[in-house]
């Protein structure tokens, strides 16, 4: 009833129906960098490309090095 806690996850439940329902829309993507000439996406793919690489560093560049 007047828990803090109660509010906090009805609140967050009604905003998750919300955006399920279509009455709200998502954010805006965040502005890209105008130096850096590629989209959101292009960006979201490179970074996350990099962060498999990063995973497995020493044979990713064992590999790239013999090829």
């Amino acid at each position: 009833m007047g828990c803090k806690l109660g509010k906090l996850a009805s609140s967050t439940t009604s905003q998750i129906q919300n955006a399920r329902s279509g009455r709200e829309s998502p954010p805006p993507p965040p502005a890209t960098d105008p130096r850096l000439p590629l989209t959101a996406r292009q960006k979201y793919l490179l970074t996350a490309s990099w962060k498999a690489i990063a995973k497995a560093m020493e044979p990713t560049g064992i590999y790239m090095f013999v090829k």
